[in-house]
This record gives structure tokens, sequence and C-alpha cells, in this order.
């Protein structure tokens, strides 16, 4: 004990040491878990705020969910609301329809002109307006659909927030759908009833709309004291019953009820009327729709015409006296019908009081209640009674009821009922104190029609062209039948015999309209009769009667008819037209050229022979064209080429497919296609139909075509022959063509078909077509050669490259059109022509020597050069040509009398020689060269220059003058020259003295005044 005290007392002691430990790091782990904690809660506010600026303003416009669908005619409403806005709490709202992507205004809160014209008088008049709700949420109301409002509706909020952030419109999709809602009441327009009366009224309701509603069905009544009516009864759109106020208790104690019988009616039940039943009763039906948001909608309404219901009150008996009703079975009565007679007694103030009841049948006893309950009756009833065909029972205190089970045709007559109060003697017996009578009402029993009843079978319509079959089913005869068939067209005709058939079974009395036609009627073994009317025609609609009447034989052997009953039912015959459908198919409408397109017309209809026409009509165009028939005979005739076509039929049950296949599909295929499907029977054309139309589209295939770049500028001289290349580098096949045309600015210049013939074109002209031409060099590489172009050539040429493709038809087809240009500059050649040009003098005294006037051509343009030289004389009124050596080398002289020698020593020197000199030879000479070059095809004239005048003087004998002039003449010639040496001598000794003085000089000025010029000694020439 002691070691384990020792012992356990150290662990205690660490246990408390550790506890404290312990406690101290728990707290520290508090501290820092609250610590981090509420970082966690600051780092979640601060998150929160910085999200909340960042959500606040994200504007959300939210509009009712569509697709909403409203019926034409009647108020609608939309809401719309906004979130996460900034700015005024009051926010505008703005509605737009949007038809065929055109958006139209309706109408805002903010701007009064929003609306489009075809809103703003329906605004104006308050049928479209705006319903404000709260701030940031309104409705749109219209209070009366139309047609035209259909449509996108958009609501949007204009922009408060300084900027863009959320969404600020939002869509529903509105569908306007036609009326189709009917309520009607078919019964009498008015009924007098007394209290307790039962009430049966049926209302007609349906709706023919595609859409998926439910219909709610109500009864109401409005009574001159109710200022609105009242409802008795609703058969709610999910088929529950609410009562209206004041019909909880009777519909519980099942005397007023409402049932729905078949699908389109529905049956009021007031087992007994009351007093405050009276008024018009009407039914009035509603429509309603589930929208998206899962809520139901009123659509539509119906009032059916009202019932006016009137309800007699029973006037009470005064005190210490009682008064009787009766009421006998109601409509028309028939021999073996049931005939109840109800007797009622009221009475007042009267205790205790024992009453005798005796119904009288034409003031003739028939039953008795006494007062102590016991039956009595009276005469021939008494067999009925024991039959069981009669009873008479007290059915309440004051209610008695005799009933014959089995009515027969002396039942008929006038009734009353006839009431004693008696009082009981102390003997037990009973003394009669006072008697009343009730209305006498007068009974009507028919003898009851033969148990003959028939039943029409036909179909509710057949096709034109098919047998019209009708059947009348007989039940019950006991004799003899015979039949009449009549038909009316239209309900406002009337009825006209078809065929008979007696009771003997023999046909007669054949309509008029029927005489050539194809009509019997046969009786069946059963008794049936059946009506047939072959290949019937659309006049045959309408409604049939079959009047079957029942044959007796008398007792003078004679047959007589009995019995007659009549049905009679309606028909459509529909037309073969109506009937027959033509639908045109493809998959492929849309194919590269050479695809397959395959055309699939689609006939459902009546089974006739068809007559098939395949039409088409090219783009851009409204002649159509027939590419095959086929005769309902069955022969087919091409009006296109058949090997571009395929044409496959298949029959079926239900339809007939006709196939077209184009196997390869060109260009000239493109365009729409419609089958044309005429319906025959028996050889007789009955209905045309056109397909849709179906619009083929064959596509280019896509042009890798490519050309190389021209030169932007190409220079050359004239006369040369100037070359332009285009190339086409990639083609996209291998089959391609090209036609190229050559333009020179905007005017073709010359161009190249398909078939590599060239024709120029207005910028040609006469002459230029004579020096282009165009070359195919390698393959796809097209050259413009102009030969001997002239400046007027310059220009841009352009060259235009379109790539042809052929079409499975054989036709070309443009791909694409490319082009490049360059300049061409031509520039004239450099003339190097050049004739010497040295003026002389020459005196000549010896008139036999003569002179020569020479023309040297020191250099020429060109090698191939031509010269034409003309000799001249200088006269006063100017020069005159005197010889010409033409470039053909033929010469012609101008002077006749005069003996001039033409001479040409080297091929650029030519001379002239002017022999046995006159003095009417003196004068200034020279000579003009013409340079040609060759062209192409010619020469033409290129530059021209002229030599130096020869200036001739020709002396005479005896002629001082004459010596003294040519003296002076050369001495005008040799004292100018003389002076011009001195001169220069003189500005070479200058120069030299110039440069040997100046490096002695330092700071000597330049002016002229510190070193003149020497005078230079004046040179004269003596006159030679």
């Amino acid at each position: 004990m002691l070691l384990s005290l020792n012992r356990a007392g150290p662990v205690l002691a660490c246990s408390e040491e550790m506890r404290e430990k312990a406690k101290g790091l728990i707290r520290l782990g508090m501290l820092d878990f609250g610590w981090r904690l509420w970082h966690l809660q600051m780092l979640m506010c601060l998150t929160g705020l910085l999200q909340g600026d960042l959500c606040y303003g994200q504007r959300l416009v939210q509009i009712q969910e569509g697709p909403l669908y409203r019926v034409k005619g009647y108020p609608i409403s939309i809401s719309c609301d906004v979130s996460g806005f900034k700015g005024s709490p009051v926010q505008d709202f703005e509605f737009r329809v949007k038809k065929s992507n055109v958006d139209i205004n309706i109408i805002s809160t903010k701007e009064q002109d929003f609306a489009y014209a075809m809103y703003s008088n329906r605004i104006r008049e308050k049928e479209i307006e705006i319903e404000r709700l709260s701030g940031s949420s309104v409705l749109l109301r219209i209070k009366t659909l139309l047609e035209g409002d259909a449509g996108d509706i958009f609501c949007q909020t204009p922009n408060t927030d300084g900027g863009y952030l959320g969404s600020y419109e939002a869509q529903s999709k509105l569908n306007v759908i036609e009326d189709t809602l009917k309520a009607s009441y078919s019964g009498s327009s008015s009924q007098s009833l007394s209290e307790g009366d039962p009430l049966q009224l049926e209302c007609q309701v349906s709706s023919e709309t595609y859409q998926h509603t439910h219909l709610s069905v109500s009864w109401f009544l409005h009574s001159g004291a109710d200022e609105n009516p009242r409802p008795i009864i609703t058969l709610d759109k999910d088929l529950t019953v609410k009562l209206g106020a004041g019909f909880e208790d009777r519909y519980r104690a099942g005397l007023i009820s409402m049932d729905k019988v078949e699908d389109t009616t529905f049956r009021l039940k007031m087992l007994q009327v009351q007093q405050s039943d009276q008024g018009n009763i009407y039914c009035k039906a509603i429509e309603w729709i589930q929208d998206p948001d899962r809520s139901w909608t009123q659509i539509a309404h119906k009032t059916s015409t009202a019932c006016n219901v009137e309800v007699k009150q029973i006037v009470a008996p005064d005190a210490g006296s009682f008064s009787v009703y009766m009421k006998a079975s109601k409509g028309p009565l028939q021999v073996g019908d049931a005939l109840d007679i109800h007797c009622s007694v009221k009475a007042q103030s009267l205790p205790g009081h024992l009453f005798s009841v005796t119904w009288l049948k034409n003031q003739k006893s028939v039953a008795q209640i006494g007062p102590s309950g016991m039956l009595t009756v009276f005469d021939i009833y008494k067999e009925r009674e024991n039959a069981a065909e009669m009873r008479a029972v007290k059915t309440s205190r004051t209610d008695y009821l005799l009933t014959i089970r089995s009515a027969r045709a002396e039942d008929q007559g006038q009734y009353q009922c006839e009431v004693w109060q008696e009082d009981m003697n102390d003997d037990g017996t009973f003394r009669r104190i006072q008697k009343q009578l009730s209305s006498p009402e007068t009974v009507n029993i028919t003898a009851k029609e033969s148990d003959l009843t028939l039943v029409m079978m036909m179909e509710d319509a057949v096709t034109e062209g098919d047998t019209l079959q009708v059947s009348c089913s007989v039940s019950g005869s006991k004799g003899p039948l015979s039949v009449t068939w009549q038909h009316k067209k239209d309900s406002g005709d009337s009825f006209s015999d078809v065929i008979s058939l007696t009771h003997e079974g023999v046909m007669k009395d054949i309509g008029t309209k029927y005489q050539s036609r194809h009509v019997q009627t046969l009786q069946s073994p059963a008794g049936n009769f059946t009506l047939e009317i072959g290949a019937s025609a659309t006049s045959d609609r309408g409604e049939y009667r079959c009047i079957v009447s029942e044959w007796t034989i008398q007792s003078n052997g004679e047959m007589t008819k009995a019995n007659t009953q009549s049905q009679q039912k309606a028909i459509l015959v529909h037309s073969v037209e109506s009937q027959m459908t033509v639908t045109l198919k493809s998959r492929t409408t849309n194919v590269p050229i050479n695809s397959s397109v395959e055309l699939l017309c689609i006939v459902k209809g009546p089974k006739v022979s068809l007559a098939v026409r395949w039409m088409f009509q090219p783009p851009n165009s409204t002649v159509q064209t027939n590419i095959l028939s086929i005769r309902h005979t069955g022969e087919i005739a091409w009006g296109a080429d058949r090997r571009n076509y395929q044409l496959s039929i298949q029959t079926q049950p239900s339809a007939t497919h006709l196939l077209l296949i184009v196997p390869q599909a060109s260009k000239q295929q493109e365009g729409q296609y419609h089958c044309q499907v005429d319906a025959y029977q028996k050889n007789v054309q009955k209905a045309m139909k056109n397909s849709n139309p179906l619009a083929v589209t064959v596509k280019k295939p896509v042009s890798r075509m490519s050309l190389s770049k021209l030169k932007s500028r190409l220079e050359t001289t004239v006369n040369t022959d100037a070359k332009i290349e285009c190339s086409v580098l990639t083609t996209t096949t291998d089959t391609s063509r090209f036609t190229i045309t050559w333009m020179i600015g905007s005017q073709m210049l010359l161009t190249m078909d398909l078939d590599a013939v060239v024709k120029f074109g207005p910028a040609a002209g006469l002459e230029m077509d004579q020096r282009i031409r165009m070359e195919v060099r390698q393959k796809q590489t097209f050259q413009l050669t102009v030969h001997q172009v002239r400046t007027s050539d310059s220009g841009q040429y352009r060259c235009e490259v379109e790539e042809w493709l052929q079409d499975p038809l054989g036709d070309w087809y443009s791909l694409r059109k490319m082009s490049g240009s360059t300049e061409l500059v031509v520039k004239e050649k450099e003339s190097k022509l050049h004739v010497k040009k040295e003026n002389r003098m020459l005196n000549i005294t010896d008139h036999q020597a003569g002179f020569t006037v020479d023309c040297d051509i020191d250099s020429q343009s060109s090698d191939k050069s031509t010269f034409e030289v003309t000799w001249f004389k200088v006269q006063e009124e100017g020069p005159v040509a005197i010889f010409t050596a033409r470039r053909d080398g033929t010469l012609h002289s101008a002077i006749g009398d005069k003996q001039l020698v033409f001479g040409r020593p080297l091929a650029t020197h030519y001379k002239l020689t002017v022999q046995q000199i006159q003095p009417t030879d003196v004068g200034q000479y020279y000579c003009r060269v013409e340079e040609w070059l060759p062209t192409a095809d010619n020469w033409r004239k290129f530059v021209s220059d002229k030599s130096g005048e020869l200036s001739v003087h020709v002396h005479t004998e005896g002629d001082p003058e004459k010596s003294i002039d040519w003296l002076i003449t050369t001495l005008g010639i040799t004292i100018p020259l003389i002076c011009f040496l001195v001169l220069v001598i003189i500005l070479l000794l200058t120069r030299k003295h110039k440069r040997n003085s100046d490096h002695k000089k330092k700071k000597a000025g330049l002016w002229a005044e510190n070193h003149p010029l020497n005078a230079v000694s004046k040179v004269t020439s003596a006159r030679t």
C-alpha cells in the first residue's frame, strides 16, 4: 500500500503538472484558433465587401418566360422586372417586338413618341399600356391581342449605372393563336317549373386548338334581384368541383350535380328547384394553358345563351285547410311506357289529420289509399293490380304515387286527385270532413310504334371515282320490307329519289340524275339494304336517306304499309385533286460540277393513273423546259438528252416515288425543278398538281490558277519589237483552257478565244493590227509582240486571263479571271547623223573649170541607214532645191538648162559638180541629208542634217569693181583672224608674267592701278 502510494504520488503530481501545461497549451491553441478565426472572418468580410462591390451593379432584366401562347382578341399581360441596378429606384422600361429580323418599338415609360405608327393609335386609346407594379417591376398590358402582335417581345431598361455591367434586356416569345373555343346551349329558351320540380340543362363546350389546354365549365344564375350573376357549380380545369355561395348544402344533399357526358357535353341537374332558382341560367367555358413557369393562365372564355327558368311557388293553404297538387309523367307516352301520377297534400294547422286519396280518370275511380293506409283498386284495374302492372303507395306523410308499369291506349284521359280529410270515430270508423280536388291533367298515350329500327352504315368519305356504298341495317321487322333511297347535296336542298326496291324485290324509280349511271340497291338475306353508286362524282356528296317500310297482309289479301322508318347520314366525296399531294425533295441541291443530283417526286393520293412531267427553269429566266414526260398510259417522251438523266419509278401502297437522277451535273442543269402530275380515271383527267419548286445549285470548283508577275515598266525605242509575256503558273486541272485579252488603257487590243482564234479590238486600228501579234509559247505562256513600235504605242498594257473548264455536257464555263499589267514606254532613237559643216568661199575666174559642192557624212544612226541628199542654192526668196539623189539610187535635177554632175566616191561622201559656170551661178550652196531607217515592211525617215555653205563668186574680165569686192571680202576675213591670234598671244604672255611675279608679292593689292596693263600694238591687216 505504501509503495503504491509512494509511486502514485509522483504520478499524481506529474499528472497535475501536465494538466496545467495542457491547459496552457489549450489556452494558447484557443487563442491561436481565435486569432486565425478572426483573420478568417476579416478575410471573408473583405472578400464579401469586394464581391459586393463587384457584384453591385450586375443589372439583370427578367421577362416572363416564354414561349407564351395567347388567343387573338383577348387581353394579355407580360411581366418584366429589373434588379441589381444603380441610380434611380424608379427604372424606365421599353418594350419592342422583333418580326422578320426587324425591331418594332411598342411602348416606353420614358419616351412618349417611342412607339412606331402601327402601335401609336392603340397606345393613345389605352389599348396598350404599361402598369407599374413597383419602381423595378412593370406589366405590359394589351387589352385586345392582334395576330400582328406575335413575335419576340423584348423588355429593355435604359442604363442608369454609369457603366455597362450585366444584362439590359430580356426576350420572350409570344405566339398568337386562333380562338377556337365554343360554348352553346341547345335546349329550350325558357322553362316553367313548380317548386320541387327537377331541372336538367346541357351545354356543349369544345376547343380545337393545337396547344395543350384545359377547360373549366361553370353554370351561372342571373336573377332579377342579383346585380351580378351567381355561380351555381363549376367543373374546374383539374376536374375538381366548386360550388357557388348558397348551393353547398343542396350539393351535399345530392340535389345539385354537374356531369360531363362524353367529351363535350356538360349537364347541370337540379332535382328540386326552389323559388330562388328563378332567372337566367347559362354556362361559361374558360380555356386555360400552362405557361413555362408552370402557372395556369386563362386565354379564352365563351358564354352560352341562357335558359329563362320560371319557378312557380306552391301557395300554402289557410289555417285549418289543405290543398292538393297532382303531377303526371311528362312527355309523349307510348303504349308500354310507365305512367306515374303524383298526389301531394299540403295541410296547414291540422294536427293529427288523416287523409284518403283517390286517383280519378275521367271522373272515375282508379285506386284509393284510405286514411288507414289500405289500398283499394276499382273495376278493371283489379286484374292489372293483381298482374303487378299497377300499384299505388304512400311515399311520404303528404305524398302519394300511382304507377301503371305498362300503360295501355285506354289509360289515356284526364286524371285528378281527390283527397278527403277524415277523422276517426270512437268505434274506429272514419268520417269525412272536407274534400279537395287537384287540378285536372290530361295524359296522352299513343300506340307504340313497331319494333322496326334502322341503322345506317357508311364511310364518312369516299374519293371521287370510287364506288359509293351505303348500307341500311334493319331489325325488328315482322313483314316484307321495301326501301327508297334519297339524296340531297346541300342542307338547303330537298331530298330527291335515287332508286327504290319494292317489297317484291323489284328495283324501280331510278332518279333522273342517275339514269345513265351504274346505280343499284340490293337486299341481303338478313334483311339489310345496300345502295351502290359506281364511279362516284363530287356531286354525290351530301346526305343520304334510307326509308324502309314494313308491309302487312290485310284480310282481303292486299298488302298495306304498316310502319315506316327512316334514317339519314351525310357522306363526303373528295375530289381526286383534294386528296392528291405532290412533293419534291432532294438531299443533293447544292453539289459541285460533275456530281450526282437526285430529285424525288412523291405523289400521295388515291389509286389513279398518273401522268408526270419533269420541268426545269434556268436561273434568271421565266421559260420552263420539259425534261421528260410520262403519259398515264406508260409512254415516256424525252424533251432533253436522255443520256444526261436517269429515271426510277417505285409504286408503294401509300405513295408513288419518281426519282430523277442527274448523274453528272453541269452548270446548264442549275436552276429550279418541279414535277407536274396529272391524275386520270378511265382516261379522263381528274386533277393536275404541281410540286413545290426545288432549286439546284451546281458549284464551280475553286480555281487554283495563278499568273506570273509582269514587269511594271518596259522601255524600248522606236522601230524595235516590244514583247510582253503573260504566263500561267498554276492551273486548276490539266484540261484547263484560257482566253487571253490584251488591253491598252480601257480599250481592247486583241483577244484569243478557247480555240486560239485571235480577234483584234478597237484599240488595234487598221494600221496597228498589222504590227501586233500574239503567240503561245510553251503551253501556258502568251506573248504579245508589237513590231516596229512607235511612241504612240506607249501606254498601260493589261493581260486578262480567264480560266475555263469543260462540264460533263461538253460546255465550257468560266472559272476565274485574273490580270496583270505593265507600262510600255517607247522612246525615239538617239540621232547620230552628222554632216560636215564647213563654210567655204570660192572665187572662180575660169569659167570653164566649174565648182563642186561636197556633202560629207561624218556619222550615221544605224548601219542599215540609207540617205537621200538634196542640194540647195540660196536665193532671195529662200533656198531652192537644184538636185536630189534619192535613197533608191534615182537622181532628179531641178535645173534643166544646166549640166550637173553627181558623184559618190564613198558611201558617206556625196558631191555635186556644176560645170560651165555662168554669172548667174554666184551664190551660196549647201546640201541636206535625210537618214532613213528600215521598218518591218517599209522605210521611214528618221532624221535630217545639212552641210555648211559654199559661197561661190565668179570673176569676169574688165570688172574692177568685182575685183575690189573680192579683195574687200578677202580682207574682211583675214584681218579679224590676225586680230584674234594677237589677242591669244597677249593673254598667254600676261598669264606667264603673273605667275612669275606672284611669289614676290606678299602685301601687294590686286588692283589694276598697282599693276597697269601694257598696251598692245594694234594690228592692221592689208587687203589682199
